[in-house]
């Protein structure tokens, strides 16, 4: 006897990031209706299954009025909704998971799915998800409606309960299958979780003559033909999946920087440079409660889509004599109220010292115990800090300046340090020390004893000559780059152009060791007092 095949899109209005986004209107149809109307466009019978709550009367309406069945259960109980969708089944037919946020899956991904599963012999198999040749949003599980059963009697957790399918891969075993027909589509999009997504979707769907039958490989066509994503970042190995370059954000929130001359950008042009991080797959923003304005201004990005896109790196603000872990904890939620999120990639005191304040090491490894942050640890200035630091295994995340014209990162001690530590996140900040050793003599360098700009600048672009480089921009990325202790560079942009020339730097070859110490015979290493920009008056 041929198996039945039972569809079950699973729906709620109370989506947490984009409430309401079942009834949004994609190509003149709620998305709840088109993404059933899809699933089943070659026959497959499909349920949506949303809650028995009033607020989710109106998308049983909705079905109800474009003639998409409906079943209604717990609304924090999904795998209770999928066993009522089942009832009508027997145990060896098959019951295809879909969600009313991803419209792009249709019939024929419904029958690849179960021919996969049919033929494997097996209960339970998925497609998409974390699968890097699908679009993100492209996805799909499928299991026999009497391993839901089974799952319905044994899966007690919220947890296991609320994603429907935990216990089921635990008990079976995560069989993954793929599509075919499958097109250079790494890295896009094509679900409804933000905003962003939304106005994505609706514009690509609008002008599709047959929203409903267009096969999903033609949708996926035209969300890559509308995409303007490079090429992936490198990324060296690293706890985070830090990409090398991250976008530092002072500039966003304060006037920053020795070679700034255009103030605080717009709010527009600070759009532009948000939307260059997500162009460039940029992994990680840097940015602290002191930098003025900046985390405002990244909450607004990160809650219309950008925290689908990157991380956040935030310092708690500079700590005073006396200020311990309440303060720690007071600056930290500020900063997620500001970004509108419940934790960060990485939380970092401003300053070493601040990390041996009383108190602040453990509030901060205790944040991170309770999933507030990835991983803790400190901004800081100078070798011993570092060294210090390295020794202490509750620190996970430096950043620290270094750029061309500072060896004191690699005396033998400290290379040491580094060399026993390679779980620690190692960010760079002042690679172009503030913009002096890019833009040269057009900058205004600081009055120290003993710094000739001029003579920088000469010896910094026979380097640039002698070794091919495109600039001195680039000189100064692949010297850094070239080091392998060197997780990522920290750099900052005031414009979306700036954003895209630095990724295209990053995506260039870096330094060799040989290459490297040409650098270090052609230019001299600068003054402590230059090197650290904390050190200028």
């Amino acid at each position: 006897m041929t198996a039945r095949v039972q569809v079950v899109l699973q729906s709620r209005l109370s989506s947490s990031r984009l409430p309401g986004k079942a009834l949004l209107s994609v190509a003149g149809r709620p998305m709840v209706v088109l993404a059933a109307q899809r699933a089943g466009n070659a026959g497959h019978p499909v349920l949506v299954a949303t809650s028995d709550q009033p607020e989710d009367d109106v998308i049983a309406l909705a079905c109800a009025d474009a003639g998409v069945a409906v079943v209604r259960g717990p609304l924090d109980d999904p795998l209770a909704r999928f066993l009522l969708a089942a009832s009508g089944l027997e145990d060896a037919d098959v019951v295809v998971r879909l969600t009313a946020d991803n419209v792009v899956p249709d019939g024929d991904v419904v029958g690849q799915l179960v021919a996969a599963l049919q033929a494997s012999g097996r209960r339970y198999a998925r497609l998409g998800g974390d699968d890097p040749a699908l679009p993100y949003g492209v996805a799909a599980e499928a299991f026999t409606a009497g391993l839901l059963r089974e799952a319905d009697a044994a899966a007690v957790t919220p947890f296991e309960r609320e994603h429907v399918t935990p216990w089921m891969r635990e008990r079976e075993g995560d069989l993954r299958t793929s599509l075919t027909g499958i097109g250079d589509w790494a890295g896009l999009r094509c679900t409804v979780d933000t905003f962003d997504d939304f106005v994505a979707v609706a514009r690509i769907l609008a002008g599709v003559g047959d929203p409903v039958g267009t096969d999903w490989r033609t949708v996926c066509e035209l969300v890559a033909a509308a995409s303007d994503l490079r090429p992936p970042l490198p990324v060296r190995d690293n706890p985070l999946g830090q990409s090398a370059l991250v976008l530092g954000t002072v500039q966003l929130g304060v006037e920053y920087g020795a070679a700034n001359s255009g103030g605080l950008p717009s709010d527009a042009v600070v759009a532009d440079v948000l939307a260059a991080v997500r162009r460039n797959r940029i992994t990680h923003l840097d940015t602290a409660r002191g930098y003025g304005r900046s985390e405002q201004r990244l909450g607004v990005a990160l809650r219309r889509g950008l925290s689908e896109h990157a991380g956040v790196v935030t310092k708690v603000i500079p700590l005073a004599e006396g200020d311990g872990a309440a303060a720690v904890e007071a600056s930290v939620h500020t900063s997620l109220r500001a970004l509108g999120s419940s934790s960060v990639a990485a939380l970092l005191v401003h300053r070493a010292a601040d990390w041996h304040r009383p108190g602040v090491a453990d509030a901060l490894a205790g944040l991170a115990a309770a999933g507030t942050a990835a991983v803790v640890g400190a901004s800081i200035s100078s070798p011993d800090e570092l060294v210090t630091l390295l020794a202490d295994p509750r620190c996970g995340y430096v950043q620290l300046p270094f750029n061309a014209l500072d060896r004191r990162w690699l005396a033998p001690d400290v290379q040491s340090a580094l060399a026993a530590r390679p779980d620690v996140v190692v960010t760079v900040r002042s690679v172009y020390l503030q913009g002096l050793l890019a833009a040269g003599t057009d900058a205004r360098w600081p009055a120290l004893p003993g710094v000739d700009g001029s003579a920088v600048t000469a010896s910094l672009d026979r380097a640039v000559e002698e070794l091919g480089r495109t600039s001195r921009a680039d000189l100064c990325v692949a010297y850094v780059l070239g080091h392998p202790w060197v997780t990522s560079i920290v750099v900052g942009a005031e414009t979306a152009d700036q954003v895209d020339d630095t990724a295209a730097l990053v995506h260039r070859p870096a330094l060799t060791p040989d290459e490297i110490e040409r650098v270090h015979a052609l230019v001299a290493p600068g003054p402590v007092a230059l090197v650290d920009p904390s050190n200028w008056s």
